[in-house]
């Protein structure tokens, strides 16, 4: 987790990368030396079955700062709040009613820059190079942007901390940020974003099912990127660098951390909720109405909407913007 924060450095001061990834490989020696030196960055990890790892929140009640998380392998992250009486939480009031269980994860996220409660960390046994991850996520009603420039959902890290893909309402769209490479917007969505899917300019207090799909390049050139949103296709590319060709970060994703960075809020503070989590490192079971293997929605039936039985529109693939951000 040192390379989050050194990531941040580089960002906020401008460090140059070189100068990042030497203090990264200097601090993970010291670290590796002296077990003492940083243990909130001793991690256990999920375990899969049959390639398939869930969550539905289903723990004793917990909050961050209080104990230790015990929740199907995930652990309290970033253990901070920067909301005034706020702390992360797993409670019955962050429930989805149309899943399992009857508890859900709580975030909250307070007005301006990066305001939030603190994060939950799933680390991953071994590196993955391959994965589909599905959840169902509630921005509180009235949750609003003074200026809407991003909305970070997860955080997933490759290997050694290199690159990072962001899941991630972004100005307009919403895309597959893939962080610290040349093009950030490689799977990106086409006019769809904040607005379509909440129906206006501010949260809908709604369950949203999103999905993503996310295979490592071998080459720099030939990674996978798919993201689903209510059980949609909305962006697909199959030609991704992921990696920016590093051969560390080629080994695959090692973890990721819900909910931190959005900007820009206005009032608050203001929940989102998450439950009903799935992550596949093997094929899930179902498809699309485009052939693409998919977890889909609760209750999904193949090409049928699961709550209406409707077909499901056909997306078509957007254009990929190559503007880097």
């Amino acid at each position: 987790m040192i390379g989050y924060y050194l990531l941040a450095a580089k960002q906020k001061i401008g460090l140059p990368e070189e100068v990042v990834m030497k203090l990264n490989k200097y601090l993970c020696l010291m670290m590796l030396s002296s077990s003492l030196l940083f243990p909130a960055d001793s991690f256990s990890a999920i375990s899969f079955t049959s390639g398939k790892w869930q969550t539905t929140f289903n723990c004793a009640d917990q909050s961050q700062f209080v104990s230790t998380l015990n929740c199907d392998g995930m652990e309290w992250g970033h253990n901070y709040t920067l909301v005034p009486g706020k702390t992360t939480q797993i409670l019955s009031d962050a429930n989805n009613a149309s899943g399992t269980g009857g508890k859900g994860a709580r975030f909250w996220i307070g007005g301006g820059q990066n305001n939030n409660t603190g994060t939950i960390n799933v680390v991953f046994p071994s590196y993955q190079k391959q994965l589909w991850i599905r959840w169902y996520m509630r921005h509180q009603s009235g949750y609003a942007f003074s200026s809407m420039e991003d909305d970070k959902n997860l955080y997933i890290w490759s290997a050694g901390n290199v690159t990072q893909v962001i899941p991630e309402f972004y100005t307009n769209v919403y895309r597959l940020a893939a962080q610290s490479t040349p093009d950030y917007n490689q799977v990106i969505t086409s006019g769809y974003g904040w607005n379509q899917v909440m129906g206006g300019a501010v949260g809908d207090g709604l369950w949203h099912c999103f999905e993503i799909h996310l295979k490592m390049d071998t080459n720099g050139a030939n990674g996978i990127g798919k993201l689903w949103v209510d059980g949609v296709l909305r962006a697909s590319n199959t030609a991704v660098n992921w990696s920016n060709n590093s051969a560390t970060a080629q080994q695959g994703w090692d973890h990721f951390i819900f909910e931190e960075n959005q900007k820009y809020i206005s009032g608050g503070p203001y929940y989102v909720d998450y439950d009903d989590m799935v992550v596949y490192n093997t094929t899930p079971p179902n498809v699309d109405a485009q052939g693409n293997a998919m977890v889909g929605p609760i209750g999904w039936s193949g090409t049928s909407s699961p709550s209406t039985g409707t077909t499901t529109p056909v997306q078509s693939v957007p254009a990929q913007d190559t503007t880097t951000q």
